[in-house]
């Protein structure tokens, strides 16, 4: 009995492997990790966005999400969706949602991702959107610099 669970357990994670791969699809393990980023007036003008992004090595991920408006009032989100690349694009699709966002890369080193956007699902303020993701290290969010990134 314990061997037909073990079976049936490998098939399944098998299969998810598999679906994934098909049609091209595949993860990448540069991608894989924790990311932070910001942006101001990118998405929608008046805008401080900032994110915390969790990409995993079965492409799901989770963006937890913070907006600054201009009168200092915040509000936060979680999104959850999965990810891919294929044929060199970055693929990023939101639960719920039949659209998917693509956008170029370009890997600087490990720990910096630049990307931009290609096609996305919903219009932003900037057609020629872009953005760079910082790996986070040891739990620590850091700017380029060195500093402290601001609080998320």
């Amino acid at each position: 009995m314990k061997r037909l669970a073990v079976i049936f357990i490998l098939f399944v994670a098998m299969s998810g492997y598999c679906n994934l791969q098909a049609g091209g699809k595949t993860t990448d393990n540069r991608f894989v990790g924790t990311w932070w980023g910001s942006e101001k007036d990118e998405q929608v003008k008046g805008v401080l966005v900032k994110w915390v992004q969790e990409r995993f090595s079965d492409g799901k991920l989770i963006t937890h999400f913070t907006f600054v408006y201009e009168d200092g009032s915040e509000e936060t989100s979680v999104e959850k969706g999965k990810w891919w690349v294929q044929d060199g694009l970055f693929f990023e699709q939101t639960e719920g949602t039949l659209k998917s966002d693509v956008y170029s890369y370009e890997i600087v080193d490990p720990d910096h991702i630049i990307f931009r956007a290609k096609k996305l699902s919903v219009a932003f303020e900037n057609k020629n959107y872009q953005f760079v993701d910082t790996r986070v290290i040891n739990d620590s969010i850091q700017t380029q610099s060195g500093q402290s990134a601001p609080h998320f």
